[in-house]
């Protein structure tokens, strides 16, 4: 009995406590479009597999919904600075990109701009070298956000938080990826993480004035290192429903115990 109470706990725990892997259809009602609506010509997977087709081998993707499945972090997620550094971005859209690094007081640590014009995927993958703008000064332990700012011709037309919930459509913008191993591969470095950050540009829907958005997720898809990935806040503090079942679990788990010392 004893046993099979602490088996109960412990499946209550991992259940409860553990920070689920994110799910984008289920969860966030997200379906990344592989097809577009604008002739953009390469998928998120496709970037992908290009610039990482010397690490991947022939497990190659075969969609962007499997790649966020294998590799995708929670939308949610808070973002921790630790040595990090802006290093790269691939480029699709025709729109200018900026992706500034927002800390928690709403002041901009650290930005990565990509002026306007389709980058050819192909075979060399597409990496645009940005590393003249690599930032090296960033303070550790700060709690950041992104943001990306897209103008056509100097002029402002989309502003896009990682957070979704600051969104005026209240969508989610930005989705992250694990690079880390592959990214090391690919140039022999021991980076403890780093993240490809995949957005779409566009609003959801033509209302507002707004474009109809293809949510492929690859109009600017910037590289981060050393920027650790938190718990989603969802997954941080268990709740009270929550301690309530691990209480019973523990209050049984003591009960056991006194029956087996009688």
């Amino acid at each position: 009995m004893y046993k099979n109470i602490f088996c109960i706990v412990a499946a209550v725990l991992v259940t409860f406590i553990a920070p689920a892997h994110a799910d984008l259809l289920s969860q966030y009602d997200i379906n990344i479009n592989d097809a577009g609506n604008f002739n953009d010509n390469v998928a998120l997977y496709q970037l992908f597999n290009s610039y990482f087709a010397g690490q991947l081998g022939e497990e190659v993707y075969t969609n962007s919904n499997s790649l966020f499945s294998d590799r995708g972090v929670d939308p949610y997620t808070d973002w921790i600075t630790s040595g990090s550094q802006l290093v790269g971005a691939f480029k699709v859209a025709d729109l200018g990109h900026t992706m500034s690094m927002i800390d928690s007081t709403g002041s901009t640590i650290a930005s990565l701009m990509h002026a306007g014009g389709t980058v050819n995927i192909g075979s060399v993958g597409g990496i645009t070298d940005l590393s003249d703008q690599a930032i090296v000064d960033i303070p550790d332990g700060l709690k950041v956000s992104f943001r990306l700012d897209a103008d056509w011709q100097g002029s402002l037309m989309y502003s896009w938080s990682s957070n979704p919930e600051k969104n005026s459509d209240g969508r989610t913008h930005m989705l992250a990826l694990d690079i880390t191993d592959l990214f090391n591969a690919k140039y022999d470095t021991d980076n403890h993480s780093v993240f490809m950050y995949a957005w779409e540009d566009l609003h959801l829907t033509a209302a507002n004035g707004g474009l109809p958005a293809d949510w492929d997720y690859q109009d600017f898809v910037a590289i981060v290192t050393n920027v650790r990935a938190g718990d989603p806040p969802s997954a941080a503090v268990p709740e009270p429903a929550t301690l309530a079942v691990i209480g019973l679990g523990l209050a049984g788990l003591g009960l056991a115990r006194r029956r087996m010392k009688k």
